[in-house]
């Protein structure tokens, strides 16, 4: 915040934010705020004017189910696999479920079918984005009554109203529904997660990834991660980096207190999955069968990375764990566009003034071939696939976390990184594979046919 917003409020500015509080909140201001920069002329008049973007609305339901870890993993009585967990899956968490088009009755039959992570969420800069969270109330904990709300983490233009920080902002009871409302002025990847019993809530699995599309898709139509040619790609993939500690699982199962001091994570997950289940297309966890998938039912999303040679493929990570990763791809170079959702190209907005200056700053991107980020942390990489060998069907690269843990380090364990965050890039001949058209959609080369999360809508 500049000086001009720490001012107190005079009755000038006073007096246009009782006009204009309203529409305040439609550009992400409180009202007081607005009348501020108004005022200062540090903003246009025109930032009041509606978005030309048709509206977008998703409904997401907060709840809680039960979730497999790798088949193979060293059991750990009593607490891994949990002896309430029924067949097929191994560990109880708290979950969201895609709700968007189901009826009222439909909604709430999804309380106790919580997924992780939760859907995607994403939108384009300037656009009406809203939200409904359904707070369905947990099945197998009706003892908890807790209260949810919606955090994007790292959203730097929001309302105190919409912020989801329990102790200024309004929380959802069980049973009950809020629209959170947002109109997004910066490109990039971010996170989303419940912030009522952060500690406890985050790890349990309500978590997500959000980001947001640049207006520059709109000129051309092709796609960029930023406002800037240089990010142009041509499939990308999303991860949230997120871990499972056993021991806290199975305490919030049966009714014991757990003592975060002494957090150790046994499984490092990717989009909800340990490897090698990682591998693993995209789910749909409303299909009627999912035969020897079934496990996996409510781990929908895939991370798995497919490209055909010569294209560019955009990375967009997340972590809401509570450990530093650091990514490697093994005999790729990516280049580093992005850092916690603000670009790194030439040209890039200076964001030490108010309103932030366009085209000011130099090129601060890295070739490299690792992404390290903490916790709340993201960046976004971008790579060109190499060209393919020409022996098998795909060539593949490991894409993962060199501070893995394994959870079982014996023979029999089903191999490099078993248990941990690790996936694969596979490389296909020219032509292989059509255009991606929805974020981490994976082509199913056997069936001919596009695999994603249920509610992952087109770009």
């Amino acid at each position: 915040m500049t000086d001009q917003l720490r001012r107190f409020t005079s009755r000038r500015s006073f007096l246009k934010a009782a006009g204009i509080t309203a529409v305040g909140g439609l550009a992400g201001l409180g009202g007081v705020e607005l009348a501020q920069r108004v005022g200062a002329a540090q903003h246009p008049a025109t930032r009041l004017v509606a978005s030309p973007l048709k509206m977008k609305e998703m409904h997401i339901g907060f709840t809680d189910g039960f979730v497999s870890m790798p088949a193979a993993a060293e059991p750990v009585p009593p607490f891994f696999p949990d002896p309430g967990a029924p067949k097929p899956f191994t560990s109880y968490v708290m979950g969201i479920r895609n709700l968007t088009g189901m009826t009222e009755a439909e909604m709430f039959g999804q309380k106790g079918h919580g997924a992780i992570t939760g859907p995607f969420l994403f939108c384009e800069e300037g656009q009406d984005f809203r939200v409904h969270l359904h707070n369905l109330g947990l099945s197998e904990r009706g003892d908890l009554i807790d209260s949810h709300t919606i955090h994007w983490h790292g959203f730097p233009n929001q309302i105190v109203y919409f912020d989801g920080v329990p102790d200024n902002s309004l929380a959802v009871p069980i049973g009950r529904e809020l629209i959170y409302r947002y109109i997004p002025e910066d490109p990039g990847t971010y996170m989303y997660h419940c912030h009522v019993e952060d500690v406890e809530h985050v790890h349990m699995g309500l978590t997500g990834l959000v980001f947001v599309q640049p207006a520059l898709n709109r000129q051309n139509g092709n796609k960029y991660a930023y406002n800037d040619a240089a990010t142009q790609y041509d499939r990308e993939y999303g991860f949230l980096l997120t871990e499972i500690d056993n021991h806290a699982h199975f305490n919030d199962r049966h009714v014991q207190d757990t003592d975060w001091s002494d957090y150790k994570a046994a499984f490092r997950l990717m989009n909800g999955r340990a490897y090698p289940d990682t591998l693993q297309l995209n789910l749909d966890p409303t299909a009627a069968s999912l035969g020897a998938l079934e496990r996996l039912r409510y781990q929908p999303h895939s991370s798995l990375i497919q490209a055909n040679e010569g294209e560019k493929v955009l990375i967009r990570i997340s972590n809401l764990g509570f450990e530093e990763r650091s990514m490697v791809l093994s005999g790729i170079e990516m280049n580093l566009i992005g850092r916690d959702a603000k670009p790194l190209t030439a040209g890039r907005p200076d964001y030490g003034v108010d309103p932030p200056a366009p085209g000011g700053r130099g090129d601060i991107s890295t070739k490299t071939y690792r992404l390290d980020l903490g916790p709340g942390e993201s960046r976004d990489a971008i790579f060109v696939a190499p060209k393919f060998s020409g022996s098998g069907t795909a060539d593949v690269y490991p894409f993962y976390d060199r501070g893995y843990g394994f959870v079982n380090k014996e023979a029999t364990a089903a191999g490099d990184g078993f248990g941990g965050q690790r996936t694969e890039v596979r490389v296909y001949p020219k032509n292989t594979l059509p255009a991606q058209t929805r974020p981490n959609g994976l082509y199913d080369l056997v069936k001919k046919e596009w695999t994603w999360a249920t509610g992952t809508e087109p770009l």
